[in-house]
């Protein structure tokens, strides 16, 4: 089963990734681990490098080039996850000449909808141990701590990334529906999309992709 997983912040989208990695064995291959992780001395990753000292973004090319590099490993022959990728419809029409060079196809593109409130309250509640990296959330009632503000585990103070503002989350979020928007109808059109109300817990959005994906 070849997915790929489409979801605005806050959605969850990583830990559905891992549940069905952990479970089904599926390869989740993100774009942004890609770059992360690129060799800076091959010809691409100097010219990856090359573009984020100077802060500039990475074209859609080279992002593909680099997934089509990681769809070439033989891992990815029980499945794979495309995690977040493609997010605008250049990045579709890249993948699809990619995915047919390699004679792969993709079975789903499953989308993780959550209202606006409901991910923001997920942003603003995060918090995270600086030593051993778990994470919590004293909004949602999901994974509170113990004694508020402190690591159940490390007894250490709890931090907040600098990024989980109401106001980075709103841009990220309207983003995401202006480009992506299109490609879910895209996918919808050709009869490939699953939609997930994914304002629920964790388990309940696996158990419902189970059944719409895994059945």
């Amino acid at each position: 089963m070849n997915l790929i997983l489409i979801a605005p912040p806050a959605a969850g989208k990583g830990t559905l990734a891992n549940d069905i990695h952990e479970k089904y064995g599926n390869i989740c291959i993100s774009a942004g681990e890609l770059l992360r992780g690129v060799d800076p001395e091959t010809e691409i990753g100097k010219m990856i490098r090359d573009l984020q000292s100077r802060r500039e973004l990475v074209n859609d090319e080279l992002v593909n080039k680099l997934i089509e590099e990681r769809l070439s490993c033989d891992d990815i022959k029980n499945g794979f996850i495309l995690d977040g990728y493609p997010r605008h419809m250049p990045q579709v029409d890249l993948i699809e000449e990619t995915l047919e060079k390699l004679n792969l196809n993709v079975d789903y593109a499953v989308v993780l909808n959550v209202d606006y409130e409901v991910a923001l309250k997920r942003t603003l509640g995060r918090k995270i141990c600086p030593k051993c990296k778990k994470s919590y959330n004293e909004l949602t009632d999901v994974n509170n701590p113990k004694v508020s503000g402190l690591c159940d585990d490390c007894n250490e103070v709890l931090v907040s990334r600098n990024d989980d503002n109401e106001e980075t989350f709103k841009k990220g979020f309207d983003l995401y529906y202006e480009i992506s928007t299109p490609v879910i109808e895209y996918y919808k059109s050709i009869g490939k999309l699953i939609e997930i109300d994914a304002n629920r817990n964790a388990e309940d959005v696996f158990a419902d992709v189970e059944l719409k994906v895994f059945k």
